[in-house]
Parts: structure tokens; C-alpha cells; sequence
């Protein structure tokens, strides 16, 4: 187990520096984010949130980072000093008996419906497509400003459903309904 939380570890690195560097290169359709260097982890989430669409499990993991980097912020577009990311990681298993499609962008508001901005996705705009009896990943980065940061300790998360047609938004061809969560980043 120590060595998958190792690699964990590894991978999470890896992504966010990619996604430090797409901000610093004010890219918000891409990859995703930093290195130890280049953030400090303030929140942990410490348990995984998991969203059951009749034979589909989305499941999401998230924590918080600080932006530490002064290099980085001067070459941004995006980021400001003292800003802060939220990095959502999630799995989707497709245990349905067709493939199903799902696009992972968030719709994430501070509890007084301030939108929080995406700033990089793995997936970019597209659409996850998932076999039958398979499982794909992917990371979503969002920016959370100093000020809304500083004055909410939690934030509000909507996660959409998953569909059986690709680029659908029809209630017939969705599996199950969205779910909000209220989150805690502090």
C-alpha cells in the first residue's frame, strides 16, 4: 500500500507542475499542475466523495494548494499572489453494459454563488469516453482567489451526470441526475 501512496505521491507532482506551467502560460484547456516547489498543500480532503449513476461511479478526491512560486506568478495571466487551487482528481468505472460518456467540468461556487474558475483539465473540453467493465482518470485544477479563499471554509461542488450518447444533455439519455456536495477547503 506505502508504495501506491508513493506513487500517488509522484503522479500528483508531475501533474500539478503541468499545470503551474499552463497557467503561468495563461492556458486554461489543458493538462494539469504544479511541483513541491511551486505550492504548499493547505487541505487534504480525507474522504473520497462517490456519485452511483445507475452502474456508473464517479469517484472524487481533492486538496488544496497554496501558490508559493514568485517566478511563476509574474509570468501568470491568471494567478495572483496568495491565490489558491483546487485540484479535483477522480475516477469514473463504467460498470453499465454500453459505453457512456461524462465531461468532467464542475460547476464550484463559494456559498455566496461566486462562480470558482477552471483553470486546467486533463481532458480539456472534450468528453471521457468509457467501456463497459473499465475505468479512466482524470484532474480538473480550479483557481480560488485570495479573497474568497480567506472568507469561505467551504465550497459548493455540482457534478454532473453521465450520459449514454455522447454530447447529450437529454434527461432520457442520462444516467442518474447531477449531485452537489458542499466541501470544505480549510
Amino acid at each position: 500500500m506505502r508504495g501506491g501512496i508513493q506513487l500517488k505521491s509522484v503522479w500528483f507532482n508531475v501533474m500539478m507542475m503541468s499545470v503551474i506551467f499552463l497557467a503561468a502560460c495563461g492556458n486554461t484547456n489543458d493538462e494539469s499542475l504544479t511541483d513541491a516547489g511551486e505550492t504548499n498543500v493547505v487541505y487534504e480532503n480525507d474522504e473520497i466523495i462517490s456519485h452511483n449513476l445507475e452502474g456508473v461511479t464517479v469517484s472524487l478526491d481533492y486538496q488544496i494548494q497554496k501558490v508559493t512560486n514568485s517566478e511563476m506568478l509574474a509570468q501568470s495571466t491568471n494567478l495572483q499572489s496568495g491565490d489558491y487551487l483546487l485540484e479535483v482528481s477522480g475516477e469514473i468505472h463504467n460498470e453499465f453494459e454500453q459505453m457512456v460518456y461524462y465531461t468532467p467540468h464542475f460547476n464550484i461556487e463559494t456559498p455566496d454563488n461566486v462562480k470558482i474558475e477552471q483553470l486546467s483539465s486533463t481532458v480539456g473540453d472534450e468528453q471521457i469516453l468509457v467501456n463497459p467493465q473499465m475505468k479512466t482518470n482524470f484532474t480538473v485544477v480550479y483557481l480560488i482567489p485570495e479573497e474568497q479563499y480567506n472568507k469561505n471554509e467551504s465550497l459548493n461542488l455540482q457534478a454532473p451526470a453521465v450520459f449514454k450518447e455522447p454530447d447529450s444533455e437529454s434527461s432520457g439519455d442520462a444516467l442518474g441526475d447531477s449531485s452537489n456536495w458542499e466541501i470544505p477547503i480549510k
